[in-house]
């Protein structure tokens, strides 16, 4: 496989446990993973201080958290940008499989843990 070309249906990962996260490129700026989240499995809410994380969804679908107690659906071919400091998270609570890719940018890579 060519490194600047990445796969994530052949990439992603699922566990009956949890969303399992599979990181495929990492730079000094940027992370690219792929998620894998089986029905009832969740996406903690948190958020990013220092830079936004793009979700773009492959396949099924999720209960995408806004924080604030408040919550959208994202499907298959939608893109959602959380820019830094907004909560986002996800629980699948359909009946498939659901994958996505996360795109995190910014100076310094980080993570926080927030209230959905």
């Amino acid at each position: 496989m060519n490194l600047r070309t990445l796969d994530p249906e052949v990439l992603v990962r699922f566990s009956d446990e949890k969303a399992t996260v599979t990181e495929i490129s990492i730079t000094e700026h940027t992370s690219i993973a792929v998620w894998g989240v089986r029905p009832g499995q969740e996406v903690p809410a948190h958020i990013h201080p220092d830079g936004q994380d793009t979700w773009i969804m492959l396949r099924g679908s999720l209960s995408y958290y806004l924080g604030n107690g408040e919550r959208m659906a994202i499907r298959a071919g939608q893109v959602d940008v959380a820019e830094h400091h907004q909560v986002h998270g996800a629980i699948n609570d359909s009946g498939e499989d659901a994958v996505f890719l996360s795109i995190y940018s910014a100076p310094k890579l980080g993570w926080k843990k927030a209230t959905p």
